[in-house]
């Protein structure tokens, strides 16, 4: 198997450190680089392209989840682990609507962040036991209340973008280009916006696009 390429994103030292023994006991696991801020570790993930980012919330200025979102917009295949202090679900919230893959509250043991890892890279999402509770808490509340997602809703800010723009009818270069992405990301996200809104055609889409007030 390939080594999995971290980069630790986190303006204390001594949990920079904490982790980056933690990560050394396991075979397979690579510390490729280390940031104090969100601007940092968003040049570290352009540059180095790591697998997964360990991002601290709070750090000097932009902060972790302002960050997360860029890489889940602009850099898809690299997956954000959050670390936080807060309990509270509305960060975990805040958290994966940026695009995070897992959200691990600081304190916890270094296994925790291991396990977040395993299941990150497998695809699937993690939050620590108490933010995994509220979290299906207010979940079963929704459902009680029998309250309708609305698909529209499950779109990231970039996706929402690229669909105005293929609402007006402009091809993936040509969004590219707007957007100052990739080509393949352009068609990366074009996939998951067909996949979330279940639309398969740019007809389709382009009756959605209007309907929500996109286009």
């Amino acid at each position: 198997m390939e080594n999995v390429k971290i980069v630790i994103a986190d303006d204390h030292e001594l949990l920079r450190d904490g982790l980056k023994a933690t990560l050394a006991g396991v075979e397979g696991y690579v510390v490729v680089g280390e940031a104090t801020n969100g601007t940092d570790a968003m040049s570290l993930v352009e540059e180095l392209k790591p697998d997964i980012v360990i991002m601290d919330v709070t750090m000097p200025g932009l902060d972790g989840i302002s960050a997360t979102k860029r890489i889940a917009e602009d850099f898809s295949p690299t997956r954000v682990i959050i670390l936080s202090m807060h309990e509270e679900g509305i960060y975990a919230v805040n958290a994966f609507k940026a695009g995070a893959m897992a959200y691990v509250l600081k304190g916890t043991a270094a296994v925790e962040v291991l396990l977040a890892i395993r299941e990150v890279m497998k695809g699937a999402r993690y939050a620590s036991p108490p933010v995994a509770n509220e979290l299906l808490s207010s979940f079963v509340d929704i459902l009680q209340k029998d309250m309708p997602i609305d698909p529209i809703d499950t779109l990231t800010a970039r996706e929402k973008e690229v669909l105005k723009l293929i609402a007006q009818g402009n091809t993936n270069r040509v969004i590219g280009e707007s957007l100052f992405i990739a080509l393949s990301t352009v068609k990366t996200h074009r996939v998951n916006i067909m996949t979330k809104l279940d639309v398969h055609d740019v007809a389709g889409l382009t009756r959605v696009a209007i309907e929500k007030g996109l286009a």
